[in-house]
């Protein structure tokens, strides 16, 4: 199926190779949350550099959360009887401002890994990075380009290959912006009747 618009797909392509081109200015992270809701908290973070190397890999206990709903256990398979003796959020400060510093983070579905480290640093304090967000999610969408009239924008799709814990899904994360990045663009429209 052709790509409805060459330019965006041209466009995730860059994006992807750009981010593979300064390695050093970019981080990938994953967290497992104790649900999606307002009130939920990381349990799990998971952040690699853009060469598949682990930079953190740690299991948190919630502060606010006495228990973990099953349905998100049924996802990522932490109970807080595993996280009981873990730190909270806080206690990680001066490992993730080591981790991050100013490094921009990449993050399949940035919006939401935002929004639960901003609702974990609420509840615990800590380190908050000022490094933008990029989301692998958005740019794969408009990479594969599959139209939704609904929504109006590309279709997001879930992480295929990823395992649900926060590593497993920072490498999934990395294995498709390096599927992006290693894609032939597809030529211009006119590229076809002058030979380019």
């Amino acid at each position: 199926m052709l790509h409805p618009c060459y330019k965006d797909q041209r466009a995730a392509i860059d994006w992807a190779r750009m981010v593979l081109a300064n390695k050093e200015r970019f981080v990938i992270l994953d967290t497992e949350t104790t649900g999606i809701g307002r009130n939920d908290e990381i349990i799990q973070i998971g952040i690699i550099d853009l060469d598949g190397n682990t930079l953190l890999n740690q299991n948190i206990r919630p502060q606010k959360r006495k228990a973990i709903p099953k349905d998100a256990t049924n996802v990522h398979g932490l109970t807080m009887d595993e996280l009981i003796n873990c730190p909270v959020f806080s206690e990680l400060k001066d490992i993730l401002k080591q981790t991050i510093g100013h490094r921009g983070i990449i993050a399949y579905n940035a919006e939401f890994d935002l929004r639960l480290y901003k609702q974990s640093y609420k509840v615990s304090g800590g380190f908050f990075p000022n490094g933008n967000w990029h989301c692998a999610m958005r740019e794969y969408a408009q990479f594969v380009g599959e139209w939704d009239d609904y929504h109006g924008n590309y279709r997001w799709h879930k992480l295929e290959s990823g395992d649900h814990t926060a590593i497993g899904d920072c490498l999934a994360t990395l294995a498709i912006i390096q599927q992006m990045a290693q894609t032939k663009k597809l030529k211009r429209w006119y590229a076809f009747w002058i030979g380019e």
